[in-house]
Parts: structure tokens; C-alpha cells; sequence
């Protein structure tokens, strides 16, 4: 009788199970950082809306900045430019909807001078309306609600 040599079925469990440790982990890993991958390209597409919507609100004029939270509207210049009209209704990014409201505030500033520049009379003064903190703030998810915020001050010169 010949011996040959082959593969017992002792070596194949062992070969599967070092297979098995190996080849999960880093399948775990590929599929959470496909995850994470599709989270961070939301995140992008989120701020750069942040961003346009951003500039367009600072191009408008400082009294058609309504104080308070606005939501779910467009607002527009008087001229009726289509550029220039701030769109807060929610937009689909991805496979969530993104709602967007733009917070206004009025923020009092506060200054000081020299009056006389020989005995250093300081005179201090302070405007109560010439000045808007705007934020806006982005919000989307079904499970975990994520949001962005932007803040910007738009100054009434």
C-alpha cells in the first residue's frame, strides 16, 4: 500500500478558522468605513449648502434680515434677482432632507474714541441696531438627528 500526501481535515478546519479571523475583521472594517464615508460626504454637501446660503443672506440688505428664526420660506431682494434669493426649504442630500433656519439677532456694539488727544478724554458709545449675528443651521437624520451651524455679522454701515 502507498502512502500519498494530502490535506487532512484537521488542516482545513485549522486553515478556516485563521481564514475566518483574519477575513472578518477586515470585512467588518471595510463595510464601517464605507459607513463612515458616506456620513462624511453628507457632511460636505451639508456645508457647502451652509456656505451658498450663507453668502447669499449677507448679500442681502441689512433691514431685509428679519429678526428671529425663519424657516421653510425664500426670501428675496426687492429687485426680484433669482441669484439672490435665500432658499430655506428643505433640500434632499443624499438620501436624507435637510432642513435649513436662519436665526437673526440684533447684537448692541459698543466702542470708545479719543476725544482730546492731550488729556486722553475718551468718549464710549454704544449702538443698540447696527449690527445682526446671523446663524444658520442645517438639520437632517432619521435615527440620529446631525446638525451644522454657521454664524457670520452682518453690520449695517
Amino acid at each position: 500500500m502507498s502512502r500519498t500526501s494530502g490535506i487532512t481535515l484537521v488542516e482545513v478546519l485549522i486553515a478556516l478558522t485563521i481564514l475566518s479571523t483574519l477575513l472578518l475583521p477586515i470585512g467588518m472594517f471595510l463595510v464601517e468605513y464605507l459607513r463612515g464615508s458616506d456620513s462624511l460626504g453628507e457632511f460636505h454637501q451639508v456645508m457647502n449648502l451652509l456656505e451658498e446660503k450663507m453668502e447669499i443672506a449677507l448679500a442681502q440688505p441689512f433691514h431685509r434680515l428679519p429678526l428671529g428664526v425663519t424657516e421653510n420660506v425664500r426670501l428675496s431682494t426687492e429687485a426680484g434677482d433669482e441669484r439672490q434669493v435665500l432658499d430655506l426649504r428643505p433640500v434632499e442630500v443624499g438620501r436624507h432632507l435637510v432642513s435649513f433656519s436662519l436665526r437673526v439677532e440684533m447684537v448692541p456694539v459698543e466702542f470708545s474714541a479719543i476725544v482730546d488727544t492731550r488729556t486722553g478724554q475718551m468718549d464710549r458709545r454704544r449702538v443698540e441696531d447696527g449690527l445682526k449675528r446671523l446663524t444658520l443651521v442645517g438639520t437632517w437624520g432619521e435615527k440620529g438627528r446631525h446638525s451644522l451651524d454657521l454664524v457670520a455679522y452682518k453690520a449695517d454701515l
